[in-house]
C-alpha cells in the first residue's frame, strides 16, 4: 500500500521502505539532516500507514470504557487520551489515542491495531449499539513536530497551540472531516492532523512552504528511542502489561471493571511489577538485534528491544525489559554479539542531553 501522500513527498525525494506493509518514506535527499532538523526546527512526517477507526453508536463510550485502561464515560466531545486494551492477564493487545467528538470516537492505533482492535471489540459486543469503520486507505495523516512546530501551527492554521490540552482537539472535526489535535513528540508542542488525502496533502504544502522539514522513519527511530518512547512488536507486545512499558498516564486506577483490571490493578497495589523499561548506553559501534538478552554475568536480566545510534549523545543506545533487581540506573549489564561480550549501562529515560 502507499501513502495518499507520496507524489508530494516524492517531490521532496523520499526514499521509500515497506513498515507494516505500507511503501512510506524512510529519508529524504535534502540538504542537512532531518534529525537535526526535528532538534532545530519543524519537521513533518507522513502517519498515513498508522490505523485509523471512526467509532460510533450510542453505546461506544461505554463499551469502550469497559474494555480499556482509561475512562471514556466521562470525555467530552473535544477530548482526547490514550488507553491500552489488554488481554485478561492485563497484557497489551493493542494501545493507542482517542480523540471524541459529538457522535463518534476517532482512535488512532499501530498498523495491526486496525486489524486487531476490531476483531478483538467484536467477542465482546453483545446487543449494543456500536458501529466500527476503518477509515485508514480513505484518509491521510500528519505529524507537525519540533521547536518551530508551534510558530508554524498559528502561521498555517491560526492555532495556538499553547491554548490547547496535549491530546486535545483544537476544535471539533471540521464539515470537511478534518480533526486537528495536539500532539506533543520530544518536549515540544505539535499537531496530529487527519482527513481527507487531498485535504492532508494541501496542508503539508502549506506547512512545507512555511519551513517544515520532511522526517522519514529512519530518523523518526532515533529520536523515539532517545525519547524512551515504545513501540508496537517492539515493546509493546502482548508479553508485557502496560505498567512494564511505561504507560501509567493511560491507566485510570478509579474507573471500575474492565477486562485485565483486576491483574492490572493487582501489580500496582501489591507493588508486584516484575520488570520495567529502561535506557541502555552502549559500549562500542554493534547494534544488537531486537530480543538479544541483557545479562549481568552469566545470568539473564532482560532483553534487547530496539537499537540505534544517538547522534546528540555521539553513542550507541537501546531499549530494554530488564528485571527490577537489575534496573537502576548506572547497573553494568552485557550483551553478546558473534560471540563477543559488549558492556552496557542501564540509564532512566528519556535519555539525558
Amino acid at each position: 500500500m502507499h501513502s495518499p501522500l507520496a507524489p508530494l513527498t516524492g517531490k521532496y525525494g523520499a526514499k521509500y521502505s515497506t513498515y507494516s506493509g505500507w511503501e512510506m518514506p524512510a529519508c529524504y535527499n535534502l540538504s542537512g539532516s532531518e534529525y537535526q532538523a526535528a532538534h532545530s526546527k519543524a519537521v513533518l512526517r507522513d502517519t498515513s500507514h498508522w490505523g485509523r477507526l471512526l467509532i460510533g453508536g450510542k453505546d461506544h463510550l461505554e463499551f469502550l470504557h469497559r474494555m480499556s485502561t482509561n475512562d471514556f464515560v466521562n470525555m467530552e466531545p473535544g477530548d482526547g487520551i490514550e488507553a491500552v486494551f489488554p488481554d485478561n492477564r492485563g497484557r497489551i493487545l493493542e494501545a493507542g489515542t482517542f480523540y471524541s467528538s459529538a457522535d463518534h470516537t476517532l482512535a488512532i492505533l499501530s498498523p495491526p491495531g486496525r486489524k486487531r482492535l476490531p476483531d478483538w471489540l467484536d467477542r465482546y459486543i453483545f446487543g449494543e449499539e456500536i458501529t466500527v469503520e476503518d477509515i485508514t486507505k480513505k484518509s491521510g495523516m500528519i505529524e507537525l513536530s519540533g521547536p518551530h512546530a508551534t510558530k508554524l501551527a498559528g502561521e498555517v492554521m491560526g492555532l495556538e497551540l499553547n491554548e490547547i490540552r496535549t491530546h486535545n482537539l483544537a476544535k471539533q472535526p471540521r464539515a470537511d472531516g478534518l480533526w486537528v489535535a495536539r500532539l506533543d513528540w520530544f518536549d515540544y508542542p505539535g499537531l496530529r492532523l487527519i482527513g481527507a488525502a487531498e485535504i492532508i496533502t494541501s496542508l503539508a504544502e502549506n506547512f512545507f512552504a512555511k519551513g517544515a522539514s520532511p522526517l522519514g522513519e529512519e530518523a523518526f527511530e532515533i529520536l523515539r528511542i532517545e525519547a524512551g518512547l515504545p513501540l508496537f512488536e517492539r515493546e509493546l507486545t502482548a508479553d508485557h502489561n502496560p505498567w512494564e512499558a511505561g504507560l501509567d498516564r493511560a491507566i485510570h486506577l478509579d474507573k471500575g471493571c474492565y477486562i485485565g483490571q483486576e491483574v492490572i490493578a493487582r501489580l500496582d497495589t501489591y507493588a508486584k511489577v516484575k520488570q520495567h523499561l529502561v535506557g541502555l548506553v552502549l559500549s562500542g559501534n554493534s547494534l544488537p538485534a531486537p530480543d538479544t538478552p541483557l545479562n549481568i554475568g552469566s545470568r539473564v536480566v532482560g532483553k534487547i528491544t530496539s537499537a540505534t545510534h544517538s547522534p546528540l549523545k555521539g553513542e550507541n543506545i537501546a531499549l530494554a525489559y530488564v528485571r527490577n533487581l537489575h534496573c537502576a540506573p548506572g547497573t553494568q549489564a552485557n550483551f553478546m554479539l558473534d560471540g563477543v561480550e559488549h558492556k552496557t549501562e542501564i540509564v532512566t529515560l528519556p535519555f539525558a542531553f
